[in-house]
């Protein structure tokens, strides 16, 4: 929970790369996304982003998939 002396952190719509991922998910393009200090990647469609995570569906029986995004080295369509 973040406390009332943290500075918020939010998602400058304006930077290319927050633009791009809007666009993968309003096209529900299949990505892969590697994470730091993880041996597996992670492939779906993202469902949503905010400043801190993005949510991945992998599969329609599975739960989302929460990725911090400071530890996110690659996302990459499949398309």
């Amino acid at each position: 929970m973040q406390s009332f002396s943290e500075p918020r952190r939010s998602l400058d719509t304006a930077q290319p790369s927050i633009r791009h991922i809007q666009e993968l998910i309003r096209h529900s393009t299949p990505v892969v996304i590697q994470v730091l200090n993880c041996q597996e990647d992670f492939e779906g469609v993202i469902s949503w982003q905010d400043s801190f995570y993005i949510a991945l569906s992998e599969a329609d029986d599975r739960p989302l998939t929460l990725i911090n995004r400071d530890t996110i080295t690659v996302i990459r369509a499949l398309v």
